[in-house]
């Protein structure tokens, strides 16, 4: 029989316990949807015998979800026939990755296509399973009241309840990158083939929600030799690794091959991400946007606008009936183009998705709720945790090193690319053990009486 120890007995309950009322509030549409809407039909086009695809009447939602701006959107995605200006309805898509619609799909086999409530109630369960991994990883950085400590703000943090209670890929790619990260410090701490054949299959499930898990797999495959110098085990482990994450994307690969004629993993995204980063905030779609873009953004769009190299690159392209790869290069393209023409406006951009990534709080309208929770939960793990990482990084072994140098490269990746905090959730959890870890020793050496330096 499996030993539960009273701390996570209790952190587990508490977890399952500030569920209910999230739950219940989901079913009040207490919370946005989003991007979910997307996901969901989807998965009923992997249900429905038609694979992975969206539905043409995407492209014409019901009035009740008419706005200035959702309005603007849908104009424009019918003008140039594509979701997103790159998803093209109607035919197999390669923009996305199919992850999220396979779990979606598998919940609606089981309790209903329309079921909205059995999607969110199984990520809320799951949140819990989420909770569970986050302790057993801060075990390794923590120890008693400090651990207790990590395990009650994890079951209680908001930003996993809100993305857990609407139908995104946050709720999933997050209990998949908190399980990626368990199984990498696992085959760190006592290399073998099987936990690295684990850590494999575990990212490589990852990838399939969001690509970004390639560059958390090739760092773990460089500790893991590198920290083992080369031995028979830590080359085995590797092999594992590489082996079987390889396997998972396979099937993806070749159902690429079927579609396009081409072997490809990567989904035909990057461009629209670069455009809507980057371009897109100079361009006259700008002027439609959300009021939190805006107040973000605003300045530096009245900055530079009259004085951009080709400004003409910032707009997006009117296409017809191109591929979705073909939209893919060409925004990719004209965004590098376009960087390249002002360089002087990344190191501004940079700093503003920044700001953006670690906001406490949504800068969008929402309820005192949401703003005052997010504030609480996280406006002081931005104080410690650059120290935290770097404390980690010099006091954790292997497993410090993955787990420092993992979560910065994650951030830096989307620092370069993204924004928001729907990208930030996934390290929520390791920002905050970094954290904890870094205020205990600040704190333990001013009880000293010594120097609080990292």
């Amino acid at each position: 029989m499996l030993k539960v120890e009273k701390p996570l007995f209790v952190i587990l309950l508490l977890a399952m316990l500030v569920r209910i009322p999230v739950f219940l509030l989901a079913t009040r549409g207490f919370f946005i949807i989003g991007e979910g809407l997307v996901q969901m039909d989807m998965a009923r086009n992997i249900l429905g015998g038609n694979g992975f695809q969206l539905s043409p009447s995407m492209m014409h939602p019901d009035d009740r979800a008419s706005s200035d701006f959702r309005d603007f959107q849908m104009s424009f995605y019918r003008r140039v026939d594509g979701f997103y200006g790159v998803l093209r309805p109607g035919r197999p898509t390669t923009y996305l990755v199919p992850g999220m619609a396979i779990f979606l799909a598998g919940i609606m086999l089981v309790f209903g296509q329309q079921n909205l409530m059995a999607i969110l109630a199984v990520q809320l369960l799951l949140g819990v399973l989420t909770v569970f991994m986050g302790y057993r990883i801060a075990a390794r950085f923590l120890k008693g009241r400090w651990l207790y400590a990590a395990g009650i703000l994890m079951a209680a943090s908001p930003y996993e309840l809100y993305y857990q209670a609407i139908p995104a890929t946050q709720a999933l790619f997050s209990l998949l990158f908190i399980a990626g990260l368990l199984c990498s410090l696992r085959v760190l701490e006592k290399p073998a083939f099987a936990r690295g054949a684990v850590a494999g299959v575990v990212w490589g499930a990852a990838f399939m929600v969001r690509p970004v898990s390639l560059s958390l797999t090739a760092l773990l495959l460089v500790v893991i030799l590198v920290a083992g110098r080369f031995s028979r085990k830590t080359l085995l482990s590797s092999a594992g690794l590489g082996l079987c994450f390889a396997a998972v994307l396979l099937p993806w690969g070749l159902r690429n091959r079927r579609v396009t004629g081409e072997f490809f993993v990567m989904p035909t995204q990057k461009g629209l991400i670069m455009w809507e980063f980057n371009g897109r905030i100079f361009s006259d779609h700008f002027r439609h946007e959300m009021p939190g873009a805006m107040l973000l953004y605003q300045p530096l769009r009245e900055k530079w606008m009259g004085r951009l190299s080709s400004p003409e690159l910032v707009e997006f392209p009117e296409f017809r009936d191109e591929t979705e790869a073909h939209r893919d290069s060409v925004l990719f393209n004209r965004q590098v183009a376009f960087l390249t023409s002002n360089p002087q406006i990344l190191p501004e951009l940079v700093m503003l998705r920044f700001i953006d990534f670690f906001k406490p709080f949504p800068l969008n309208e929402f309820s005192i709720v949401h703003t005052t929770s997010g504030l609480l939960w996280f406006f002081w793990i931005t104080v410690f945790m650059v120290a935290g990482g770097v404390l980690v990084l010099k006091s954790g072994g292997a497993a410090g090193v993955f787990m420092a140098l993992g979560t910065g490269g994650y951030v830096l990746t989307h620092l370069l690319m993204a924004g928001g905090t729907p990208y930030r959730v996934a390290v929520d959890f390791p920002l905050l053990i970094m954290s904890l870890f870094a205020l205990r020793y600040f704190l333990l050496r001013r009880h000293a009486g010594l120097p609080s330096r990292a």
